[in-house]
């Protein structure tokens, strides 16, 4: 039962450590790029609206457009773009601090 408990507060905390991470990560780049955030934002503006371009009713379209922001759309590519870097800085930490220790494999 500890064991269920620690892995669900463990993925919690890596959710929120990408969130967060994220947020630092579109900072500094908005900090340090002004034109590039810039663009990211109308490239985000512009595939908002390709993506509500007529394929909801009116009824939906609305709660779309109330939810779905140009900066959610940056921040969550930011989010996305952080937890692949440090996905991979964790399988190459894990690769050589580890080693690669022969496996056992299974009888078929």
């Amino acid at each position: 039962m500890h064991g269920l408990i620690l892995r669900f507060i463990l993925s919690l905390g890596n959710v929120f450590f990408s969130l967060i991470l994220g947020a630092v990560a579109l900072g500094f780049f908005w900090y340090y790029d002004e034109e590039t955030t810039l663009q990211l934002f109308r490239w985000a503006s512009s595939f908002r609206e390709r993506f509500l371009l007529g394929h909801f009713p009116a009824r939906y379209e609305v709660i779309i457009r109330a939810l779905v922001e140009e900066r959610q759309i940056v921040y969550m590519g930011f989010v996305l773009l952080t937890r692949f870097i440090v996905g991979l800085l964790f399988m190459l930490v894990a690769r050589f601090v580890v080693g690669s220790k022969p496996q056992h494999e299974l009888p078929i």
